[in-house]
């Protein structure tokens, strides 16, 4: 054994993705670890703790039968996944109503422009986790109506003629407040000159997508092709993937 051998190195997100493409197990358990908490924080946040645990199982189902539609030449992994799990949880808050949409959209905003206590904690991990700290601090810095509208269309997925009929404001009003709010992130988030940056936080994408990136959670093993009752949320292992 080479005691001089430092650790090896982990493979990429799209390499673990390729394998469970291939129905590697091992594979969607290494992704669980790395994504499973943003996807509880971001579904608890707007669903509450008992329905985030199914979604986290549905979007980790639907990544071991579905990996093979995974095209990395379009996105890097995070933005792709993590677009699959907000997808899942506004196809529950649009079962829920319009209220729950806008008061998703609206508490989230109120919560990001405020210091962060203890209560908000799942909010504002599930904004660390989007694409770092630096996205939720760019979206802090931005003006007030600036940062509302880019909340309501994330989080309660609200469209342009919606958001124009919650706020009272002309819908043109809306899309400039939104263009404006996007132009504002993307130069936050773009590195500093002459630095070439492979950080998801500072890539062009994190503005326009503003998705979340990897965590490492600790939790239970279970099997990702059954629900059972996660704490806060099952990891998949070999023998349930059959």
């Amino acid at each position: 054994m080479d005691e001089g051998r430092g650790p090896q190195p982990q493979p990429s997100d799209e390499a673990l993705a390729a394998r469970v493409a291939a129905r590697d197990a091992a594979a969607l358990a290494a992704l669980y670890d790395r994504y499973a908490r943003p996807v509880y924080s971001m579904a608890a946040y707007s669903l509450g703790t008992a329905d985030a645990e199914e979604v986290v199982q549905d979007v980790f189902l639907s990544l071991w039968n579905k990996a093979g539609q995974f095209d990395p030449a379009r996105s890097s992994f995070g933005a792709w996944f993590m677009a699959i799990a907000r997808h899942r949880v506004l196809d529950e808050l649009r079962r829920r109503g319009y209220q729950q949409r806008l008061l998703a959209g609206e508490t989230a905003d109120r919560l990001l422009a405020t210091t962060v206590d203890e209560s908000a904690d799942v909010a504002e991990e599930a904004w660390q986790r989007q694409r770092g700290e630096a996205v939720a601090q760019a979206l802090r810095d931005l003006p007030d109506e600036q940062r509302r509208v880019l909340m309501l269309a994330y989080f309660a997925g609200l469209s342009h003629s919606a958001m124009a009929h919650h706020l009272g404001w002309p819908l043109g009003t809306v899309k400039k407040r939104i263009r404006l709010g996007l132009q504002k992130l993307r130069r936050a988030l773009a590195p500093p000159a002459g630095v070439l940056s492979d950080s998801p936080a500072m890539t062009h994408s994190s503005a326009t997508r503003i998705v979340p990136g990897p965590a490492a959670p600790t939790a239970a093993a279970a099997s990702p092709q059954h629900a059972v009752e996660p704490s806060p949320v099952s990891r998949p292992t070999a023998a349930g993937t059959g």
